[in-house]
């Protein structure tokens, strides 16, 4: 079970997640550089998310590592964690049904994650922690589509 998930969660790493690719000219390549290379300033309340996500970063990592370790006690602690975040002033980026379907289903699949974790199922806990993972990512495409429509 465990080797499977990894083949998945592999591929949809190695992929992109399904998304095309298109090829770049060496001009557009350049072009993308210079346009990339040279980030603009944060605001302070985008450096404040900008922590904010960093440190659910860190929290997601820790659980990975007690998944990878069988160490129970720490998916259920990062979980606990994800889930204190989730419920935090600073996750509210967008407001909206869209972003608080989202937000719900990161708390259920964080708090899946720790039910299995208590009951020490290893592969219940590894099947949580990839929904979860896609919660987060189905998210922030949402949260950059919706930031194209702003600008």
């Amino acid at each position: 079970m465990r080797s499977i998930l990894l083949v998945i969660v592999c591929g949809i790493l190695i992929t992109g997640g399904g998304e095309q690719r298109t090829s770049l000219s060496p001009a557009q390549a350049t072009e993308l550089v210079h346009v990339t290379a040279k980030p603009a300033k944060k605001t302070p309340a985008e450096e404040k998310v900008s922590q904010f996500m960093q440190e659910k970063l860190n929290s997601s990592k820790a659980v990975l590592e007690g998944l990878v370790t069988e160490d129970f006690e720490q998916i259920q602690k990062g979980a606990q964690k994800l889930i204190e975040m989730s419920n935090a002033t600073e996750w509210q980026v967008v407001e909206g049904p869209i972003f608080a379907q989202q937000s719900a289903e990161f708390r259920n699949a964080a708090k899946e994650l720790q039910n299995y974790a208590k009951k020490k199922n290893i592969d219940g806990a590894s099947l949580s922690y990839l929904h979860l993972t896609m919660t987060c990512i189905a998210c922030h495409k949402e949260i950059k589509k919706t930031a194209v429509v702003m600008r």
